[in-house]
C-alpha cells in the first residue's frame, strides 16, 4: 500500500495496512536533518506519508512587517497598520493567479505516491500580521464593520482558492489558524461563528463539491467547540495536543464525527522521554484515537533538543501499528 493510499483509506472511512503519519519540528532542527539525510528527510529518510503543500495567498502586498527572527520561527513584532479601517481597501491577492497553486502542483510531480495536504489559512490569518493578535481582539469590538468589509472581501478570494486547489490533485484542503489557547477558545461560541467560521463555509463547501475533505488546524484546547467543527462540516482536526486532551475524553465526545491528524506529544514525552516512553506514547494514541481508523499521527513542532533515538523510536513505533 502506498501512503497516498493508506491516507485515503483513512479519509473514507477505511482501515489503512499500518497508521500514516508525518511530523514537524523546530525549524533548525528540519533543517539539520535535511542536511545529513537529503532534502525532505522525513518523506525519503522516515517514510512519512502525508505532504502539506502551500495555497501561496500573499495578502497586503506593500504594506511592511517589522520581523525578529530567533534562528527557529520569524516573529512578527509591529502591526502592519495602525487602524483597522486603513486596510479596508487594500487589494487582495488574485486566486486565479497559476502561482497560487504552484507549490501544489511542484510537489504532485515529486512525490505521486504521497498525500498531499492543501494548506491555506482563513480570517484571522489575514487580520492578525495586520494588526497583531492584542489588536485584532479590540478590532472585533471597536470596529466590527471594519472587520467584516475586509473578510466579506477575503472571503471570496479564500473560496475560490479553495475551490481552484481541490480541482488539483490534492487530498486535504487543510485550514489553518489558532483560534484556541491552553484555556481553550480565544473567543466565545457566537464570536467564532461571526467573524471565523462564517467566512469558511464557502472553502468547506467547495472542497466537498469537489470530494475532498477539509481539516482545521488549531493549538490550544478545542474540547468545548468541538460541536463548531462539526456544525461547520469539518472532517477532521490538528493537532490535538496530549498536554491539554486526554484522548479517550475526545473519542467520546466527539462520536467519531472528527478524524485526527496529530496526537503526538511534542512538548513532554517525544523530545524528553526514553524511546520506550515513547513508543508506548504512539502505541496508546493508536489503540485510543486510531481504533477504529480515523486516525492519522502527526504533532506539532518537536523542540530542537530531541534525541535522534527518540525519533527514530517514534517512527519505528507508528510503523509497528498495524490494523
Amino acid at each position: 500500500m502506498t501512503s497516498r493510499e493508506r491516507v485515503q483509506r483513512v479519509l473514507s472511512g477505511q482501515l489503512p495496512d499500518r497508521l500514516p503519519f508525518n511530523f514537524w519540528m523546530d525549524r533548525d532542527r528540519m533543517a539539520e536533518l535535511d542536511r545529513r539525510y537529503g532534502a525532505d528527510f522525513r518523506l525519503t529518510h522516515y517514510g512519512a506519508d502525508v505532504i502539506e503543500g502551500f495555497i501561496l495567498l500573499h495578502f497586503w502586498p506593500g504594506l511592511f512587517a517589522k520581523t525578529v527572527n530567533d534562528g527557529k520561527s520569524v516573529w512578527q513584532v509591529e502591526p502592519m497598520v495602525q487602524d483597522i479601517r486603513d486596510a479596508v481597501d487594500h487589494p487582495m491577492p488574485d486566486p486565479n493567479n497559476e502561482a497560487v497553486y504552484s507549490d501544489l502542483r511542484q510537489k504532485r510531480a515529486e512525490w505521486p505516491d504521497k498525500a498531499i495536504f492543501a494548506l491555506t489559512g482563513g480570517p484571522f490569518s489575514i487580520l492578525e500580521p495586520l494588526r497583531l493578535a492584542e489588536n485584532v481582539f479590540y478590532d472585533l469590538i471597536d470596529h466590527p464593520d471594519a472587520v467584516h468589509a475586509i473578510l466579506k472581501r477575503a472571503e471570496e478570494v479564500f473560496t475560490e482558492a479553495a475551490r481552484r486547489a481541490c480541482a488539483e490533485d490534492i487530498d486535504v484542503l487543510y485550514i489553518a489558524h489558532d483560534i484556541c489557547s491552553r484555556n481553550g477558545a480565544m473567543m466565545s461560541p457566537d464570536m467564532l461563528r461571526e467573524f471565523h467560521f462564517d467566512y469558511l463555509r464557502g472553502m468547506v463547501e467547495a472542497a466537498h463539491a469537489a470530494g475532498k475533505k477539509v481539516f482545521h488546524h488549531t493549538d490550544g484546547y478545542v474540547m468545548d467547540i468541538l460541536d463548531l467543527f462539526i456544525e461547520y462540516g469539518f472532517d477532521g482536526i490538528n493537532p490535538l495536543e496530549p498536554r491539554y486532551h486526554d484522548s479517550e475524553e475526545f473519542v467520546r465526545r466527539s462520536g467519531g464525527r472528527l478524524m485526527v491528524y496529530g496526537g503526538g506529544d511534542n512538548c513532554n514525552i517525544i523530545p524528553d522521554g526514553t524511546p520506550d516512553e515513547v513508543r508506548d506514547h504512539v502505541r496508546r494514541q493508536f489503540e485510543v484515537l486510531g481504533a477504529n481508523g480515523g486516525y492519522i499521527f502527526s504533532t506539532h513542532d518537536i523542540p530542537s533538543h530531541c534525541p535522534d533515538e527518540n525519533l527514530d523510536a517514534m517512527v519505528e513505533a507508528i510503523k509497528d501499528c498495524r490494523y
